[in-house]
């Protein structure tokens, strides 16, 4: 194959040299040629266990998306559509059944008024084991309903799939803020 191109390369600079009115353009072209055929043959694959594709505009990204949208809402309780009633699912490193985890962001508009994913990237990740993450992470606000300031954080989610449905959630974030709100909140409940 090389020696095809080489030979053919050799008899078309051979036609530029005879032709030296058009010998730049002919040389361009032949450059652009050239280079485009040798990075063509430079694609390879990564075959790795944990490496593959990712994919903003799939189904499952679109599933993601319209959950946060449902969290920013006040009603998670659409994640019952999605979730796996076995599910387990992780606020940092604590513990939660489907069902506690739904109820627990849904207490989140207990406490706060405007909640909002600001600048949300969201993401999923086909992996060559076959196993499916969508990844979700960005900057979070909520105005407090008790003290009305508007607290910021940022967090960092997986949602894993089995099939087309949510097995289990991971989130990381720094909870000091929620957690105080909380406090907040049981002290004005015990009033």
């Amino acid at each position: 194959m090389w020696k095809f191109f080489f030979y053919t390369l050799y008899f078309y600079l051979r036609g530029i040299i005879n032709h030296k009115q058009f010998k730049m353009n002919k040389i361009s072209v032949l450059l652009v040629l050239t280079f485009f055929f040798i990075s063509c043959q430079n694609n390879t694959q990564d075959t790795s266990p944990w490496s593959g594709r990712i994919d903003e505009n799939d189904q499952k990204t679109a599933v993601v998306k319209k959950l946060a949208q449902a969290y920013q809402d006040g009603n998670f309780d659409i994640a019952k559509e999605y979730f796996t009633e076995d599910g387990i699912h992780f606020f940092n490193n604590i513990e939660y059944t489907t069902d506690q985890i739904i109820e627990g962001y849904n207490f989140h508009s207990v406490l706060y008024d405007d909640l909002k994913h600001v600048d949300p990237m969201i993401t999923t990740m086909y992996y060559n084991n076959g196993e499916v993450y969508t990844n979700h992470w960005s900057d979070w606000t909520g105005k407090s309903k008790i003290t009305g300031e508007v607290q910021n954080n940022t967090f960092h989610c997986w949602w894993q799939w089995e099939g087309n449905k949510i097995v289990s959630t991971k989130c990381y974030l720094d909870p000091t803020e929620l957690m105080e709100e909380i406090g907040l909140y049981q002290s004005k409940m015990a009033e």
